[in-house]
Order: C-alpha cells, then structure tokens, then sequence
C-alpha cells in the first residue's frame, strides 16, 4: 500500500501526520518506507542518521530520474526512509515523462514494504502530482481556518482530474482536521463547510496540543515519552487517527471521499 499524505498549503501538519504514521505502522509490526518529497527535508530530520553523504543510498529526487536501485537507510526497527536533499529543488523542471519514472521507481521499492508513506511539498507542482499518480491512497490534513476552503477545493478538483486521467485506482481518504480548538465558533465553522464541499472528514480530529509540537524537537512518535496528561491525551488522539486511518486502508476503502465525475 501506498500513500500520498498532501495538501498545498504549508503548516497543516503533513509532516508531523507522515512521520507518526509511518512510526506507528511500523510499531505495529508492518515494514515501512518513508518518503521525504518537501524540498525543506522535515521528515527527513525527524530522524538521526548520517546526512553529510548520500551519494551511496536512494534520495527522493532520484525516483525521478533514475532506473537503478541503491541502497535504502533503516532509521527503525522496521522503518527506512529514502530521504530529501537539495537535488530535489530540480524536479519541477523536469518532463512530464518524469512522473512514470517515480512511478515506476517507487512500485518496485514498494513491493518490499507494507506501507510506503510520501510526505509531499505545499505546492501544486511535480512533487505533489508525481505521488498522486503513483500512490493507491491520499489524504490531507487540514487546519481550519480562513483559508481552507479555497485549498481543499482544488486539492479535490485535482484529484478528481488525476482518478479520471492517470490514476483510477486512487482513493481519497479524507481530510484530517488537525489544530482544532473545539471552543473557537470560527473553526467549527470552517469544519462545516468542508463536509458541504465534500471533503469527507475522517472521524478522529487532531486538537491544539502542545506534545505534538514537542514530539517533533523531540524525534520521536507524539506517544512516546509523555511528560503528564496533556501529552498522554495527544499521543491517544494521534494513534486513535492513525489507526482508523490503517484500518481503512486494509480493509479497501470504498473511495466514497471523492467521486469521479
């Protein structure tokens, strides 16, 4: 199983969900592939290996333009990551071509995982779109505010473009609203007017806790090393949505999210 973990709009939490997604599959006993596509390399950092030299492993920029396997970095038990560079500012001029070669490249590493988790860029360009067409699953956390809509909007209208053109097999899991303050009339809002659009929310919202910002200081799961209640709370809150988010994708969503025209 593949799955694009995106949105173009910055500080929803795409990083923070990929990273904790892929930490909990793989405490879960699954084998696990991260792939760091965000030019700024957060994901990447959340763990320690040595960076000063990859020329030897596989980077997220070569999916693009290479057809030979190298090596892969094994974080955790259970958890490698193909990580993010400089190189990867390049891909957006790259050809159209380019996105059958991640395709391809990604599919072949894949067959040696359980689960490949791709964290993207917030931006509409080759580093979301490539994944889109190569992944079985997507979803996009989402904080709402003002702005939400607008981006949800065309995220939904490229998908939809990317089922009907690319990639029928793609499912849209649904939005994970991430940052709620369940006391803020403006969030909950915001929040109905997703489910009007048809964002099709997934039922585990993440609320403003302050341990998942310190999770990611930390490099470790929002679950580990809670320090007193409120992060024991946020560490329930995150797994309660990675697992729904697990279980749907092993049990073959219905791909009700977002219908094809």
């Amino acid at each position: 199983m593949i799955i694009t973990i995106t949105i173009h709009k910055g500080g929803t939490g795409k990083t923070t969900i990929a990273v904790n997604l892929a930490r909990f599959a793989s405490e879960k006993g699954k084998r696990v592939l991260l792939v760091d596509l965000d030019t700024q390399g957060n994901a990447t950092d959340n763990f320690d290996f040595d960076k000063t030299d990859l020329s030897e492993y596989e980077t997220s920029a070569n999916l693009f333009i290479a057809d030979n396997q190298k090596r892969i970095i094994t974080v955790t038990s259970n958890l490698d990551i193909i990580p993010a560079n400089s190189n990867l500012l390049a891909i957006e001029r790259f050809p159209v071509e380019s996105a059958n070669t991640f395709k391809t490249c990604l599919r072949r590493y894949a067959k040696d995982y359980d689960l490949v988790v791709i964290d993207t860029p917030p931006t509409m360009g080759f580093g979301m779109l490539a994944p889109l067409i190569a992944c079985d699953y997507a979803l996009a956390p989402i904080v709402p505010d003002a702005y939400s809509i607008k981006g949800v909007s065309s995220l939904i209208r490229r998908i939809k473009e990317i089922q009907s053109n690319q990639n029928p097999d793609l499912k849209f899991l649904g939005l994970l609203i991430n940052q709620l303050d369940r006391r803020s009339q403006a969030q909950l809002k915001v929040v109905d007017a997703l489910k009007i659009i048809g964002g099709n929310l997934i039922p585990y919202a993440i609320g403003v806790h302050v341990a998942v910002g310190y999770s990611a200081h930390a490099r470790q799961a929002v679950w580990h090393g809670a320090r007193n209640g409120a992060h024991r709370k946020a560490g329930k809150a995150v797994k309660s949505a990675l697992d729904w988010i697990l279980n749907r994708m092993e049990e073959g969503h219905d791909g009700k999210g977002i219908q094809r025209d």
